[in-house]
């Protein structure tokens, strides 16, 4: 038996849902993580969500540390929010939820949306009435 990627995008930037089922051995967590990072360069994207609850055998899957410049979450059934760091080759964080490991991708300061809300235009509110001002 070997592994199995389902890819999908999870919204509208550039966030990537990877969910891994099957068997991983030694030299499957290899490919595993290959297959990902090309995926993800495949679809421009620098945030992936890999969902490792369907794995069995977790054999050398800390090989997801080897993805280049991408923001990994990895959901997993016995995860502990363990961070592992930031280093030129990416940053790579476990959770044990889904809305916690979003979170977590979406607080990224260097994406397209960030944490931080648009700038709002100087001048009066467009949709404001103009009897407010007296005019």
């Amino acid at each position: 038996m070997g592994y199995r990627i389902h890819f999908s995008h999870l919204d509208e930037d550039d966030t990537l849902s990877a969910v891994v089922s099957g068997k991983s051995t030694l030299a499957a967590a290899g490919c595993i993580a290959r297959d990902i990072a090309a995926r993800a360069a495949r679809d421009c994207a620098h945030r992936v969500l890999v969902d490792l609850r369907w794995l069995q055998d977790r054999a050398g899957i800390r090989a997801l540390l080897a993805l280049p410049g991408l923001r990994v979450a990895v959901l997993d059934a016995e995860a502990d929010g363990h961070y592992c760091g930031i280093s030129e080759r990416g940053e790579i964080r476990w959770f044990g939820g889904t809305v916690a490991a979003m979170s977590w991708l979406r607080a990224d300061p260097r994406s397209p949306r960030g944490d931080r809300k648009a700038p709002t235009p100087a001048g009066p509110n467009p949709r404001t009435p103009l009897e407010i001002y007296g005019g």
